[in-house]
């Protein structure tokens, strides 16, 4: 019998793009017992076209880290020294797939927002980079929820200027981001800076500026991208309490009135945001009970 407090259990998961391409992603170690979790939020490139060996350069980095993520998260090494694999890893990547092209001097390099949360013998530790979100609540569920969430200061810009051009009937996203490709690239050129965010890329950049947390002994975890905690911070579905619970009943059913909500105002007038849909992935673990182990 283990104790309880040690295990967690897989309540769900979900990952859904917003189009043709989904650019997010997820996995776990472990089966009826799981040791580790993370999830991958792509960031859709601002180049002319695509140019690796994926369906997106974005999709590209995001299925490289998974399958490096796969046989390192279930290694019994500390968040630094994972990510420093991780990074070195898509590197020699990202220097065998991009032998030989043409690339432009202006080219914008694939990225990806990453929370990795794991086991370890003194509780629960994450790992993050970029605005993708994660909430942890303890057992006493008055006690304490953590929430690192989006920092949308240029996106709520991005989406308030996207909304005068709608209003001035520009609806096509890629006439917008043809527009705004100088604004997203000045933003993107903080990548990993002092002054700016942390992010995965390939590149040793990745290990400037990460974030580590302290989780404890949570009863839940909620790791969700930023296109799935739009329940919140853009449509008011819920606050970070009942997402918790309202995602450990089915993340499926939140992200399916998430997308209800999408579809009722696609000109983004009622709810301002620069896109009508994103990409949303989110994984829920729980408590394993002493009950349930029996």
């Amino acid at each position: 019998m283990k104790k309880s407090g040690e295990a967690m259990r897989l309540l769900g998961s979900v990952t859904q793009g917003s189009g043709a391409v989904n650019e997010d992603g997820f996995g776990v170690v472990g089966a009826t017992e799981i040791s580790s979790a993370w999830i991958f939020d792509g960031v859709t490139g601002i180049n002319a076209r695509n140019y690796l060996p994926a369906a997106t350069d974005a999709q590209w980095l995001v299925t490289r880290a998974h399958k490096h993520l796969l046989e390192l998260a279930g290694q019994d090494i500390a968040l630094p020294d994972l990510l420093s694999r991780l990074v070195e890893a898509v590197v020699t990547d990202w220097k065998a797939a991009s032998a030989g092209l043409d690339l432009p001097p202006n080219y914008d390099p694939p990225a990806a927002c990453l929370i990795l949360a794991k086991r370890y013998g003194d509780g629960w530790k994450a790992l993050r980079l970029g605005d993708s979100c994660l909430l942890a609540r303890d057992s006493d569920r008055s006690h304490r929820i953590f929430v690192a969430s989006p920092n949308n200061a240029f996106d709520n810009w991005l989406s308030r200027e996207a909304r005068k051009r709608r209003d001035a009937g520009v609806l096509d996203i890629k006439a917008l981001l043809a527009e705004f490709r100088p604004q997203l690239q000045a933003g993107r050129a903080k990548r990993n800076q002092p002054d700016g965010y942390s992010i995965l890329e390939c590149s040793e950049a990745s290990l400037a500026m990460p974030e580590y947390i302290d989780l404890g002994h949570p009863a839940e975890i909620l790791l969700c991208t930023d296109g799935y905690y739009r329940a919140v911070d853009h449509y008011e579905m819920c606050d970070d309490a009942s997402l918790l619970d309202a995602s450990a009943a089915s993340v499926g059913k939140v992200l399916e009135k998430l997308r209800a909500i999408e579809a009722t105002d696609h000109d983004c007038q009622r709810f301002l945001r620069f896109k009508p849909a994103d990409d949303a992935t989110a994984v829920m673990l729980a408590l394993q009970t002493e009950e349930q182990d029996q």
